[in-house]
């Protein structure tokens, strides 16, 4: 098997005489030079479609709301949560819990 491998390198190798190695055209980095600064040249016109301060006021906004409403969300559920601390103290009493304290 690793005869058969090797044959075959030495016939692909051997194939490869008499070809010439193909020689690129002088001026071709000039021209790809020039293409991609010509197509940079076109993006570059294009400025933003809305003011930076609006992007800004858009992300601003996005951060802010969040936080209001956790922060609202947050001190709803405190104040509701002291108003039913009032009625631990009847079942408290009702269970007769903590009485030996």
């Amino acid at each position: 098997m690793n005869m058969d491998k090797d044959n075959r390198i030495n016939e692909i190798m051997n194939s490869l005489e008499g070809i010439q190695r193909a020689k690129a055209p002088r001026d071709g980095f000039a021209k790809i030079e020039q293409a991609l600064s010509e197509k940079n040249r076109q993006l570059t016109p294009l400025g933003p479609s809305t003011p930076n301060w609006i992007k800004v006021a858009a992300v601003v906004a996005l951060l802010i709301c969040p936080n209001i409403w956790a922060a609202s969300s947050f001190f709803k559920s405190f104040t509701s949560s002291n108003t039913t601390n009032d009625a631990y103290p009847q079942l408290i009493n009702d269970f007769n819990l903590y009485a030996y304290e």
